[in-house]
């Protein structure tokens, strides 16, 4: 199952940390081997909010052999194979979450070459490996992220309570409704452009969730501890700071998971 994290715009609707947050919930919390990658060429946060920095930047991004880079390699000369996925990957989480690190690359023009060339193959593969391929796809509508767009199962629209953010996807990109599902990212149960009248005013029935601005969230990514804030919160108590964030995560993932067809009583831990 491919899923798709996207925002008509860019930078406004967290949809990043909103991924990372739902990838986490996700391998935690249910039998379901996970993968998460990205399309972006300007720095991502994806790596940074799982990985501590220097590392990333040290370590991982000096590895030719691991990474979109070097599996787009390995595909002009070789055939792909479902297997082939996990030699590029890096284990967050074992047997769990893996990660797909982004590109290293300085040219763009060859970088949305190369994997506008085997993008196909990449997502086909992984997800014959994976149960689930978490994408942090590009805003807007260039031709990679319309390719990895057309090819996955399901899109999370990230928007956030911006009349002119919702106005905007709502009036140029009706034609992705039926495949969509709505994550509304920094949310704010004190503003008027509350759930329930986002509902209500764009006709939306269900599929819609919520994830609250968390500023302990938001500082774990920053830092590279994103893992181990929600290993530390998964049974968090109802007056903790952090018990909303991790519920609407948690019903976030849940309406994810049903869009997509997975059976979630099947799939849970610890059922």
């Amino acid at each position: 199952m491919r899923i798709a994290f996207w925002s008509n715009v860019h930078g406004q609707t967290a949809t990043t940390s909103n991924m990372v947050a739902v990838a986490l919930m996700t391998a935690l919390e249910y039998r379901l081997k996970v993968l998460i990658t990205h399309n972006h060429f300007e720095k991502s946060t994806v790596e940074t909010s799982l990985v501590d920095r220097k590392y990333v930047k040290y370590e991982l991004m000096d590895l030719a052999n691991s990474g979109i880079d070097a599996l787009a390699r390995f595909i002009k000369s070789n055939k792909l194979d479902k297997e082939n996925i996990s030699n590029y990957t890096t284990t967050l989480l074992k047997n769990k979450l893996d990660l797909l690190m982004g590109t290293s690359k300085t040219n763009k023009e060859l970088y949305v070459n190369d994997l506008n060339n085997v993008i196909d193959l990449i997502l086909e593969s992984a997800k014959e490996f994976y149960d689930i391929v978490f994408i942090d796809v590009s805003s807007g509508n260039n031709e990679l992220s319309s390719k990895i767009l057309q090819h996955s199962e399901i899109i999370v629209v990230n928007l956030n309570q911006n009349i002119n953010v919702l106005d905007d996807f709502f009036d140029n990109h009706k034609d992705m409704v039926d495949k969509s599902v709505f994550l509304i990212g920094k949310y704010n149960a004190d503003s008027r452009i509350n759930k329930k009248n986002i509902m209500r005013r764009y006709g939306i029935k269900k599929n819609i969730a919520v994830i609250p601005y968390n500023i302990e969230f938001s500082d774990a990514c920053s830092e590279g501890r994103a893992i181990d804030l929600f290993m530390r919160n998964l049974a968090v108590k109802k007056d903790d700071l952090n018990y909303m964030f991790i519920e609407e995560v948690r019903n976030a993932v849940k309406l994810i998971l049903s869009h997509a067809g997975i059976d979630i009583t099947l799939k849970k831990l610890g059922d």
